[in-house]
């Protein structure tokens, strides 16, 4: 793939997860093509209309970088934990949902919501691309502030 960033992503076939998290990769020490295959199923709502994808590849890369390995270190999943809150707190107050089928009015895991959004490409260039390109600096601030 050439170097493109965010929502741009999306502009070449990718979902909102993968787009997040290919263009986190680097922070989140990922080549490309784990990203992608990491993220793969949680585009358009973990394909049912849920919690956002872009929303997902920014955890994802933050339980990259943060997340704990062993079960028994509490202290380093309460740290994930605390700064997966503060995501979702901002993702909300910014966007004012989580799942996709609130932000883009379409439930995306019908086939006539599916239809519908793919018919409408004005939703994926207001909402997602928007929910992406945020998601990905918001992360980026987040692993930088605590890293």
């Amino acid at each position: 793939m050439d170097k493109i960033y965010g929502h741009e992503y999306m502009k070449v076939g990718c979902n909102c997860a993968q787009a997040t998290l290919v263009s986190l990769a680097e922070e989140a020490g990922l080549t490309t093509a784990e990203a992608m295959k990491m993220a793969c199923p949680f585009g358009g709502g973990c394909r049912a209309g849920e919690i956002c994808g872009a929303a997902v590849g920014a955890l994802l890369a933050l339980g990259q970088v943060f997340g704990n390995t062993d079960w028994e270190d509490k202290p380093t999943r309460e740290k994930a934990d605390a700064l997966a809150i503060q995501f979702n707190q901002w993702f909300k107050a910014t966007h004012g949902a989580m799942t996709c089928r609130d932000l883009t009015g379409v439930d995306t895991s019908t086939p006539d919501g599916k239809k519908y959004f793919h018919d409408h490409p004005e939703i994926k260039e207001k909402v997602c691309f928007k929910a992406v390109d945020s998601s990905i600096e918001k992360m980026k601030e987040i692993i930088a502030a605590n890293k």
